[in-house]
């Protein structure tokens, strides 16, 4: 049976997310991705920022905006960007754990189960 068509970049793209997941310590079952168009990525992660006590962060990806650092909404509210990467649009998942990592020790207050470092 031959595989459906676009599946080679499902793949790549789920395996691109799932490998910047796992250097910021974050299980797969914690973040998806869409091949579409634009195709967009989730990461949910484990830590709240200081300046908005209670609200959880998520790292955020999409094909024509790049990463993105954000509140994860509430509602039908649109996601408050915390820090944003739009260059290069898909770095290589070391970099992207890298920025994400840096602006959580600057500004996220971890839960005791995320590994932020």
């Amino acid at each position: 049976m031959k595989p459906e068509p676009g599946h080679d970049q499902v793949a790549a793209l789920r395996d691109y997310v799932q490998a910047v997941a796992g250097m910021l310590g974050v299980e797969p079952g914690a973040c998806w991705s869409e091949h579409s168009s634009p195709s967009t990525a989730y990461i949910a992660l484990a830590a709240t920022s200081r300046c908005h006590p209670g609200r959880l962060l998520m790292a955020q990806w999409s094909s024509d905006a790049g990463w993105c650092l954000a509140l994860e909404p509430e509602g039908a509210e649109a996601p408050v960007v915390v820090a944003q990467w739009p260059r290069p649009l898909s770095p290589d998942p070391v970099v992207v754990a890298r920025r994400v990592r840096q602006v959580l020790r600057a500004t996220a207050m971890p839960t005791s189960d995320q590994r932020i470092g």
